[in-house]
């Protein structure tokens, strides 16, 4: 349950004002605070240097971009700090390749052509520091807006791995792999206030406080969040005078909180994350009353991680456990014909255990070498859905847990002074899934200032358990013989060196997806889940990006992909996607970025072509403005381009108007390290 708005303001309102004054009493030199470890000025690096950035989820170990088996991209802090990116998805739409669908429900991130409606990314992988963001019930990532349980400055970098990785990670690693990696106590810094206000109402508070216990260092932050919204939206699907003229008017708020904390201890990093928020839909699944604030959904992610690591025979041995927790509930008013109002809720609760291990080590007879098991205990797996008036029914209640086992090797081998193989492969068995094979090879060629990686991967996805055993006689029916879809990813990645300051990528890639999940109706007009589909994509993507002049950073990528199932073109996936990112520094106190993104046409479900979407944004935000305080300003789709995006909730509506000119103001007041 959440306090009401009342609550939550004036929580919002107190605690502004103690932690302020906490940080005006706290003394300003530091020497209460053992100092950190500054971390890399990333704005003064030349392109060698950023060249060398580490990235560790393409292989489970930190390599070079251009040593890593996969085409990267790698969202820095910095990145973060300078081009103001407030949540996982506008970070995720400056990359090369990908976009941003929003219902006013749950964002989505799209990449390579692939974002249905509907889909809610359960065909990418996303993680925090290792740990799988996926529900045991959906099998969805659902968090790339305000509901990300990891606030954006606490990242230390994003790790963008594209193409599968399944040989490494299991299901839903299809399309890309997405690490969030946080920072350390020593990266984050002394004590911190962020205070955020914009557009639609926005207020946001955060604390952030680093310290020791004994030999161990500790990062706490929490953080909480609340907006009205836009209003009104307009629908014409609903221009009647008994809907309010298609007008729905304050059916866009939000609210939720976020606590995060992390300790290092020798060779432990223990880290939690505790998350919830609610929303009030404009647009629900199914028929609900137009411009009821009544319908909404209620999210809370949360889990425990320990990890350990240290080097054991000559190896490195990693182990790590975990606890994790979920909860959905959604709430929807339906109209009877007689008058009366159905009060429809719909629960899912997921609780799951895991634990990996994982040793690295270079035998004498092969390159390096990595085992690898893994394995998943659901507690629940719990599926609802009941009346609460005008009289209690339920419809659906069952308990559907699973036992999941994996185990992987992969070798990494230097076949000479330019080529380097890496291959891996995993099995994936399952208590009521069919067995899953992921194999994967990369033979990468580096002559000089060139880089060439020619990647094969097979990537599959479990049905999930809503899918299965999802069947409340009255829209859905359960189907518990579905099958894991599968998906064979070619590609060949060319990277080059254009003197010290620019550098150059292209891609090229095809994949093949079968046995794809798709909703089809039955004779008896319920949607069931069958292996019923086939999608297949061919793109290039071509980036260039450094710094032409001591001045000026910049990022320009152009992709042209092309996406079609059984029936044609698939829906919400753009033919092109340019994009255009630059910082200067405006003196000494400020820098000023901006972002251009074009996506070209898409069409909808009920097949309606939306026209082409230009958006600009554009951030200023200070460098040490005042000893203990710093700005940030930002505004987003500058030029108020109205456009729509493609939905899947209520078969009447298909597109979700989307917001236009918007504000930002951030305080970040801080205790200042020696």
């Amino acid at each position: 349950m959440f306090p009401p708005d009342e609550a939550i303001s004036g929580f919002m309102s107190s605690l502004t004002l103690l932690l302020g004054a906490a940080l005006l009493l706290a003394p300003l030199d530091g020497q209460n605070d053992p100092p950190g470890p500054a971390g890399p000025d990333l704005s003064g690096m030349t392109l060698d240097q950023l060249m060398q950035v580490q990235v560790q989820s393409a292989a489970l170990h930190p390599q070079s971009l251009q040593d890593a088996p996969a085409s990267v991209t790698v969202i820095t802090a910095e990145d973060i700090r300078k081009y103001g990116y407030r949540t996982l998805g506008e970070a995720l739409a400056s990359v090369r390749g990908f976009y941003v669908t929003n219902d006013r429900t749950y964002q989505t991130v799209g990449v390579r052509g692939f974002d249905l409606p509907g889909d809610y990314d359960s065909h990418l992988l996303v993680m925090v520091n290792g740990h799988n963001m996926a529900d045991n019930v959906f099998g969805y990532m659902l968090y790339f807006g305000n509901e990300f349980p990891i606030e954006m400055n606490l990242i230390k970098q994003i790790e963008v791995i594209r193409g599968p990785g399944s040989a490494l990670y299991g299901s839903n690693a299809m399309f890309a792999t997405i690490n969030i990696i946080t920072k350390s106590p020593e990266e984050a810094g002394p004590l911190t206030l962020t205070a955020d206000t914009g557009s639609f109402g926005e207020r946001k508070v955060q604390i952030t406080e680093t310290g020791s216990l004994g030999s161990a260092r500790f990062l706490i932050s929490g953080s909480m969040f609340n907006d009205t919204g836009e209003s009104p939206l307009y629908f014409p699907q609903y221009n009647t005078p008994q809907n309010n003229y298609g007008l729905a008017v304050n059916m866009t708020g939000q609210k939720g909180y976020h606590f995060f904390a992390t300790l290092d201890w020798r060779h432990w990093t223990v880290m939690a994350a505790f998350s919830g928020d609610s929303k009030i839909q404009p647009i629900s699944w199914g028929p609900t009353i137009f411009n009821d604030r009544g319908t909404r959904n209620t999210d809370q992610r949360d889990f425990i991680d320990a990890s350990y690591e240290r080097e054991i025979a000559g190896g490195t041995l990693r182990w790590r456990t975990y606890y994790d927790s979920f909860f959905y509930k959604g709430h929807g008013d339906y109209a009877f014909s007689d008058g009366a109002v159905e009060d429809n809720r719909q629960s899912e609760i997921g609780n799951w255990a895991g634990t990996q291990l994982t040793y690295r080590v270079r035998p004498f007879f092969a390159g390096d070498i990595t085992l690898g098991v893994e394995g998943d205990l659901d507690i629940r797996a719990f599926l609802t859905n009941y009346d609460v008036s005008p009289a209690p029914v339920i419809y659906l209640s069952t308990n559907q847990p699973d036992r999941t086992l994996a185990v992987f090797i992969q070798d990494e081998k230097e076949l000479s002074e330019r080529w380097k193989l890496d291959v891996g492969l995993r099995l994936d068995k399952s208590e009521y899934r069919p067995d899953s094979i992921s194999p994967r090879a990369a033979l990468i060629y580096q002559p000089s200032a060139w880089t060439y990686k020619f990647l094969y991967g097979r990537s599959f996805r479990n049905p999930s358990a809503f899918q299965l055993f999802y069947g409340d006689g009255l829209a859905d029916a359960a189907n518990p013989k579905l099958r894991p879809e599968s998906a064979d990813t070619l590609e060949v990645d060319v990277e080059r060196k254009l003197g010290r300051r620019m550098n150059l990528q292209a891609s090229a890639y095809g994949y093949r997806l079968h046995d794809f999940l798709l909703g089809v109706y039955q004779p008896d007009g319920l949607l069931q889940y069958q292996n019923a589909g086939r999608i297949e994509a061919e793109g290039v993507e071509l980036e260039i990006n450094g710094r032409p002049t001591d001045w000026l950073e910049a990022t320009a990528s152009y992709a042209v992909q092309r996406t079609r199932d059984d029936t044609g073109l698939l829906e919400n996936s753009p033919g092109y996607l340019a994009k255009l990112h630059f910082a200067v520094p405006l003196g000494r106190k400020f820098d000023l970025s901006g972002g251009m993104q074009y996506s070209s046409s898409r069409i909808t479900l009920a097949g309606i072509t939306l026209k082409p979407v230009y958006l600009a944004d554009f951030t200023l935000v200070s460098k040490h403005l005042l000893p203990n305080l710093d700005v940030r300003i930002g505004l987003r789709n500058a030029f108020n381009l109205k456009y729509s995006d493609p939905i899947a909730l209520n078969p009447a509506v298909d597109t979700m108007p989307e917001p236009g000119r918007t504000f930002f103001v951030e305080l970040i007041a801080h205790r200042r390290a020696q």
